[in-house]
């Protein structure tokens, strides 16, 4: 039997609470019909070792590893930086 095991998150490599973005799943030039989704990194349903979240060139980078160590991923999304409402970080602090 597999133990459930909490699964790391990453911003940047470094370990925090948990990461929540923002972003417009379909831009349009009408703000009121902007179609707002969420990435929870505590609530993701991927069944992962670790998620990290990366802000690299145009994209923030959601990489969901299997096993880090090993660099095994499960995959990789890309999020267009100018989609990007907003990004939440919530750090580890007092433990």
């Amino acid at each position: 039997m597999e133990k459930t095991q909490q699964k790391l998150i990453k911003f940047h490599g470094t370990e925090v609470k948990n990461i929540i973005i923002s972003f417009v799943l379909s831009p349009t030039s009408n703000a009121a019909t902007k179609l707002i989704e969420e990435f929870n990194a505590t609530k993701s349903s991927v069944n992962c070792e670790t998620i990290n979240v990366q802000v690299v060139a145009e994209y923030v980078t959601i990489t969901f590893y299997k096993n880090e160590s090993s660099n095994i991923l499960i995959r990789r999304e890309l999020i267009p930086t100018h989609n990007i409402e907003h990004v939440l970080i919530d750090d580890l602090g007092d433990r």
